[in-house]
């Protein structure tokens, strides 16, 4: 996901009077200000709603989350990313607990049931963890072998529902503000 300003964009023609009179070179530097502002907001609102819909700890997403500002100096295009990287989260990041007839945990936002899965060796309330708490299913009918499982990632959150919905609509909205004000504090 990026937040950018090209030439194409209606935010450098209903600025355009404003950019000249301040001069290229100090309105490419007050336009980078905004999408950086706005990069950096759009940042902590993705994170805080990836994590309502997805149930994925804060803590995590932040370490998997990064952006990357605009610069103030050189040609093209000025744009600001939030980039996400990861893989599949095991379900053990997800507080499971074991019950007689499987394992429950808190994904997507509310409790999910998985039939048949297991996380304690021998009888299901013995407490003996397996491999330091991961959840596993059976893929045949024999004792082995098992599979691990996971849940939602981090990058294929950030671009559902809520998340993608809020970038959209903070960039949309906070955009034109912020070079408003960026570019009235450089005009005498």
């Amino acid at each position: 996901m990026r937040v950018e300003i090209v030439s194409k964009d209606n935010v450098l023609s209903r600025f355009a009077n404003q950019i000249g009179a301040v001069g290229e070179e100090k309105g490419r530097k007050a336009l980078a200000r905004a999408v950086n502002r706005v990069t950096t907001t759009v940042e902590g609102r993705v994170v805080r709603a990836i994590g309502k819909q997805s149930s994925i700890p804060t803590k995590i997403i932040r370490t998997q989350i990064r952006k990357k500002l605009a610069a103030h100096k050189g040609g093209g295009a000025i744009e600001g990313h939030v980039i996400a990287s990861g893989s599949p989260l095991p379900l053990k990041v997800f507080n499971p607990k074991q019950f007689s007839w499987g394992v429950r945990a808190k994904v997507w936002g509310q409790m999910q049931r998985y039939p048949s899965h297991f996380m304690h060796g021998g009888r299901w309330n013995s407490g003996k963890l397996i491999a330091g708490g991961h959840v596993f299913v059976r893929t045949t009918a024999n004792r082995l072998p098992i599979e691990k499982q996971f849940g939602p990632s981090v990058p294929e959150e950030m671009v559902r529902d809520e998340a993608a919905r809020v970038f959209h609509h903070t960039v949309q909205t906070m955009l034109p503000k912020r070079v408003a004000h960026e570019l009235s504090r450089l005009l005498p």
